[in-house]
């Protein structure tokens, strides 16, 4: 049976799940507290999901918690497991399943790439395409996608199935990354939430990689992008009298820093969503401090 393993965080951020129905006669044997590897096996009997670690099974998500995580039933339906951790202590076990809209990714890892770990959020400038509209990002959502990255020219470009996506940033700023591509092709997730993009990057350098996941994705027609674009009554002037020829120049940001990312969204009290906020004040912040240095 086909395993998915689930990111180990979002963004440097954990979002673990504290389980009701719990297997004291394997939790009370395991020292505690202990971080154990574990494999959700889907319960077709409760329609939930059994925990099950080397030492046995620790505990059960049923079929009212598992409600909360809609993205596993694609998995069930797919006749796959998901891995990921839990922690122990004595009748506790909590499961790191990440945040419900971002641990199983909307497409599938690209074909022949290595995965990195995540850890550090980086802001994507998506302004610089024409491949993927910003109304098009904006339509899906708090969604995951697995990218692909490309040096091209002096910068670091990431694409998505075979659209461009965004701009990670100048090369010079990933040199390890950059090493990284000259060996080998490289994949990554990046995050998603009312129409901001940050691309999770190894935050320790002695673990740069994870393990691959499998495809999961059935439909290899389908596309990640909602078709969300405005009519042809609706397009603004600026689009009707759009000249090809200001956008032959190599891919850089067609709009002022400040101009990239509409607005900072208002996020929930998640700690994951949280760090994503975060990331993009400080976006914000260095932008201010540059007006104000000139």
């Amino acid at each position: 049976m086909p395993d998915y393993p689930l990111p180990a965080n979002h963004l440097g951020v954990e979002h673990l799940a504290v389980l009701d129905f719990v297997c004291l006669s394997t939790t009370l044997s395991l020292p505690a507290p202990t971080q154990v590897p574990v494999t959700l096996e889907a319960d077709n009997r409760t329609g939930g999901w059994r925990i099950r670690s080397m030492f046995g099974t620790l505990g059960w998500l049923n079929a009212q918690e598992a409600a909360d995580f809609p993205d596993l039933d694609r998995l069930r339906a797919a006749g796959m497991t998901a891995s990921t951790t839990a922690e122990v202590y004595l009748d506790e076990v909590a499961v790191n399943l990440g945040l419900a809209p971002w641990h199983i990714a909307r497409n599938d890892q690209p074909d022949n790439t290595v995965l990195l770990a995540g850890g550090v959020p980086a802001a994507v400038d998506t302004s610089m395409t024409s491949d993927v509209q910003q109304s098009q990002i904006e339509a899906l959502g708090t969604a995951s996608v697995f990218v692909e990255f490309h040096h091209i020219g002096d910068d670091i470009v990431i694409t998505v199935d075979d659209a461009v996506f965004g701009l990670l940033g100048p090369a010079a700023d990933y040199e390890l990354l950059v090493q990284l591509l000259a060996q080998t092709p490289l994949a990554a997730r990046a995050y998603i939430a009312q129409g901001l993009v940050a691309v999770d990057l190894p935050a320790d350098p002695q673990q740069l990689f994870v393990a691959s996941v499998p495809k999961l994705n059935s439909d290899t027609d389908a596309t990640v992008f909602p078709a969300s674009l405005p009519t042809t009554g609706e397009l603004a002037d600026e689009l009707l009298s759009f000249d090809p020829t200001e956008y032959l120049e190599p891919p850089h940001a067609t709009k002022n820093k400040s101009q990239r990312f509409f607005q900072t969204p208002k996020f929930d009290n998640q700690p994951a969503t949280e760090a994503f906020e975060a990331l993009f004040r400080k976006e914000e912040t260095d932008t201010d401090t540059g007006e104000e240095n000139n």
